[in-house]
């Protein structure tokens, strides 16, 4: 039976998401030099680092080599190990709750992209619609016709599920702006022009229900901030 390998990085005091110990680079090396051949010194070109910058800039770029190194290792089924082999538990805990929050974030960020590249191409064509050709802003797709799904919690989980993610700059209140100017009926015709004779009624009630839990969110994100 094989044993699984692994990589075992010391901690390190510093405050960094995943903390090692650097190891020496096997770059920076000592150049001995003979003091008793006349001029020798002076004509061997130093191979030191210029300066503190340069030293600061390759140990930061080893420290990162080291943590992608944990990550992906951590991402694959391993366990980090500290200095001396035993189990690194904590860190290897940490680094699997960024992976998962990171993989969260991602779908996040993916169900808002497709929710808006579905407006953008339904705005560029000009073919016939259904009802589940609109892009209504849930989580998941209605069944069917089904609009009792049309709620402010599940439209709100939708809007907003992506102002979570760290990167993010949007507000509450500009989501709900945007989201209001995009689902008002009195802009809905060129939408609703498009849409089969026997889903007309079921969509007209969908834009209606969205926009009137939009002005609902609205007002509680307005009362909230009083």
């Amino acid at each position: 039976m094989s044993t699984k390998g692994y990589f075992a990085f010391p901690p390190s005091s510093t405050s960094r998401p995943f903390p090692t110990l650097i190891p020496p680079s096997p770059d920076i090396r000592e150049e001995f030099v003979d003091d008793s051949a006349p001029g020798k010194r002076d004509e061997t070109p130093s191979k030191e680092p210029r300066d503190n910058e340069e030293l600061t800039n390759r140990l930061h770029k080893e420290q990162e080599l080291i943590e992608k190194s944990e990550i992906e290792w951590v991402r694959g089924g391993g366990v980090l190990r500290d200095a001396h082999g035993r189990r690194d538990k904590a860190r290897t805990e940490r680094i699997r709750a960024e992976l998962k929050l990171q993989e969260e974030e991602k779908q996040k960020i993916a169900r808002w992209r497709d929710y808006e590249e579905r407006w953008k191409a339904l705005g560029a064509s000009d073919k016939a619609l259904s009802f589940a050709d609109i892009p209504w802003p849930l989580r998941t797709a209605p069944s069917c016709q089904n609009t009792d799904t049309f709620t402010p919690p599940a439209i709100s989980e939708f809007l907003f599920e992506s102002l979570s993610v760290r990167a993010n700059t949007v507000t509450r209140k500009s989501r709900i702006r945007s989201s209001i100017l995009r689902w008002h009926p009195d802009k809905s015709s060129p939408v609703i022009s498009r849409v089969v004779a026997e889903d007309v009624d079921a969509v007209r009630e969908g834009i209606h229900t969205v926009f009137h839990c939009l002005k609902s969110l609205q007002d509680n994100e307005r009362d909230n901030n009083v």
